[in-house]
């Protein structure tokens, strides 16, 4: 397979399947490795992790499961896809740590790092990181209003090489604006949609496999070096089809400051708080949300429930996203939906895990960074669109209903 990508998280991993898809190539993202039948006919494949909210050891177990699989596939360019804002440690969620170890697993010698995706307001110039806030202006990554203070992974530094480097990855290569590179590891700066482009004709020119770290800006800059840009950046209509008055149910497992704004403003749902502690505890507070959501569900009416910022002590985010994704599942058990939202990157991929579904195929755009996806799982065909805590505008979640009401099978 000529392009492989591994996403961090499901939300990150569905936006190159999106970034992909909108260029007119034929792809699927799936939720373990899938077979060559499995992808027989596609041009490209994706992998969705939940490897942002693991530990060490949780990441080594991964690696053992899914490298020796990905290397039978012999991917001439692996893709670790990451969130454009880089955030990550050394404790939680490093895909240095991914990245390596599936280098080491397919054999592949070459690494590089894109460092900016200019399409989605994210910067590199000179090795520094900024991006655009919620706020409309661009911030360096560690002032930014949000990630600068992020509750699990903040960024405290936006020099990407000190940044990789105290993840572990050191000796980085800086490749400036529009100049190619002479070694190996690489950096990639990039402020303009021409600077990504040049990234892929300097990067992918090479007969050899490479290893490329990077947010959906990796496929972009891909397909640049094939002559493919048209539709990488467009906002896609679905299908025509009749509309259908079935309800939404949304998750918000995100508590950032964007997303908190979103369902402020999410008029068209009914909403519930859930404490993170009532979430773990699964006891009758948790029921009686449950019977809460149930209850509208079955009067037609879309709800939202949404964990609240309140101090989760010492649950960790992956336990954390494990208990909303089984109470989610609870949920959807026995009932047809207009559609599934979710917010947050470690509560999606949860959910999707929890709710075994095989592979996700891209239908059309929510907004920027948020594809509509379709899939056909035990609990049979359901249309979902999952987001990053940070991404969206604050009107996502009504926007997100409107589309998927707009579809019915």
């Amino acid at each position: 397979m000529r392009y492989v990508f591994v996403g961090d998280d499901f939300t990150g991993a569905s936006d190159t399947l999106a970034t992909l898809a909108r260029a007119g190539l034929k792809v699927r993202l799936f939720r373990e490795v899938p077979s060559p039948e499995e992808v027989a006919g596609l041009d490209a494949f994706g992998l969705a992790t939940h490897a942002r909210a693991m530990g060490p050891e949780e990441l080594a177990d991964l690696l053992r499961d899914i490298g020796p699989a990905l290397a039978a596939h012999n991917p001439q360019i692996l893709h670790v896809k990451v969130c454009s804002t880089f955030d990550s440690s050394a404790k939680i969620g490093n895909f240095v740590t991914l990245a390596e170890g599936l280098a080491e697993a397919t054999g592949i010698v070459d690494l590089a790092v894109l460092g900016g995706q200019p399409s989605l307001g994210r910067y590199a110039v000179f090795g520094t990181l900024f991006a655009k806030g919620p706020d409309g202006f661009v911030h360096r990554i560690d002032r930014h209003p949000v990630m600068s203070c992020h509750p699990v992974t903040p960024m405290c530094e936006a020099d990407l090489t000190r940044h990789l480097g105290a993840l572990g990855l050191c000796g980085l290569h800086l490749v400036p604006r529009g100049a190619q590179g002479e070694r190996f590891p690489r950096l990639y700066d990039a402020l303009e949609q021409g600077d990504i482009t040049a990234v892929g004709r300097d990067l992918f020119s090479a007969p050899g496999p490479v290893l490329v770290i990077g947010a959906s800006s990796v496929a972009e800059a891909w397909l640049a070096s094939l002559g493919i840009t048209e539709g990488t950046a467009s906002v896609a209509s679905p299908p025509d089809r009749a509309p259908t008055a079935r309800p939404v149910f949304a998750f918000a497992g995100s508590r950032s400051s964007v997303t908190t704004a979103q369902i402020a403003a999410a008029s068209g749902y009914w909403r519930l708080p859930v404490n993170p502690a009532d979430m773990m505890a699964a006891g009758a507070a948790l029921a009686e949300a449950r019977r809460w959501a149930e209850e509208r569900l079955e009067r037609g009416e879309s709800c939202l429930i949404y964990l609240t910022a309140d101090h989760a002590g010492e649950i960790s985010p992956a336990e954390l996203a494990r208990a909303a994704a089984d109470f989610v599942a609870d949920v959807l058990v026995g009932r047809t939906l207009g559609g599934l939202v979710v917010a947050g990157g470690d509560t999606s991929g949860a959910i999707v895990q929890r709710l075994a579904i095989r592979w996700l195929d891209y239908e059309a755009q929510v907004c920027a960074g948020v594809p509509l996806l379709t899939c056909d799982g035990p609990f049979g065909p359901l249309d979902l669109a999952l987001k990053g805590g940070q991404m969206g505008p604050r009107d996502f979640f009504d926007q997100a209903m409107s589309l998927l009401q707009r579809r019915t099978r």
